[in-house]
């Protein structure tokens, strides 16, 4: 055999050999439970969504899967805790429109960077938020309206924190109804909506699957929706019908992992994602939300729809000149 034959033998069965343990290590993903940082509190609908994910992404990886709440800044906590993760699949993270495109609007420094940090592994729904009055409130949209420019700035909103999309979207109604609320910020949209049960504030912007069934008790009153109206809560108009046009409240989320996690995790993590999603008992619950079902969508589909969220958005709350305490 010629010497430089031999090298070139040598030198590919090094590398194969080299390679071996790679795929060994990759093969044997998953080996350890994985978790899912949710970067609001227990009860949001954020939370409800990974809880309902969870048990159908265990059983697919053969390993538990649990939801650990990293709350504060708007989300900005919970996501850092995804990107300076490890990036070895075993953490992921529920992403928001909060996280992924208002933050970027609102703070010019971040201790990440989302393009760098943050990968999107798959879409999973976006839903409507939907206005809601505590109990003895207002009968509907334009009589809060009215409401509020009589006394500006006495009706109070509560929100899942400065910068949350809660907040966004309960400022951009401000604008776009020309009144003045005051903004209650709140550790996560569950918290909001203890308070806004107990009478303390006067008014959240939620989402169906935490609000549907107080405004079915009388507990509470929605007063309007976004997009189109909710088969199982005809009797709630769109913020159009009730006046309020050209305004859209709603928020869409995501699975996330560090930017690093290899390749063939991300694909793994996407098609078991999207295979829970076509689940008849999820489609049902999301359904119930009012939302819309992303499912099917590919790393890199999800990839781009996140950013075209924050092409559209981030000039448009930037423009806003929103505080952030």
């Amino acid at each position: 055999m010629k010497r430089r034959e031999f090298t070139l033998r040598l030198g590919a069965g090094i590398g194969a050999a080299a390679a071996a343990p790679a795929m060994l290590a990759q093969e044997a993903w998953p080996a350890r439970p994985l978790r899912i940082i949710v970067a609001f509190a227990t009860g949001s609908g954020n939370d409800v969504m990974a809880r309902l994910l969870a048990p159908k992404l265990s059983e697919a990886l053969g390993q538990p899967v649990t939801v650990e709440n990293r709350t504060g800044a708007g989300g900005m906590i919970g996501t850092e805790a995804v990107a300076k993760a490890a990036p070895d699949g075993y953490t992921l993270g529920l992403g928001t429109s909060s996280q992924l495109v208002m933050n970027p609007a609102l703070y010019r420094s971040m201790p990440f960077d989302l393009d760098r940090d943050i990968v999107t592994i798959g879409l999973i729904s976006a839903t409507p938020l939907v206005l809601v009055s505590r109990k003895g409130g207002w009968s509907d949209l334009r009589a809060l309206i009215a409401a509020a420019k009589a006394s500006p700035g006495k009706i109070t909103y509560g929100s899942g924190g400065n910068g949350s999309i809660s907040h966004i979207v309960g400022e951009t109604f401000k604008k776009e109804a020309g009144i003045d609320l005051l903004h209650v910020p709140y550790k996560g949209n569950g918290a909001a909506m203890v308070d806004l049960l107990a009478g303390t504030v006067d008014l959240v912007f939620d989402g169906f699957g935490t609000a549907g069934q107080h405004h079915r008790s009388g507990a509470m009153r929605i007063l309007a929706t976004n997009g189109r109206r909710h088969p199982e809560f005809p009797d709630v108009p769109t913020y159009a019908e009730a006046g309020v046009s050209n305004y859209e409240a709603y928020t869409w989320n995501c699975l996330i992992a560090p930017r690093a996690t290899p390749r063939p995790v991300i694909e793994r993590i996407n098609r078991e994602l999207n295979r829970a999603l076509s689940a008849p008992d999820i489609r049902k619950r999301i359904e119930s939300f009012g939302a819309e079902n992303l499912g099917g969508s590919t790393p890199d589909a999800a990839e781009a729809f996140a950013a075209g969220q924050r092409a559209r958005w981030v000039p448009l709350v930037r423009a806003m000149n929103i505080r952030i305490e």
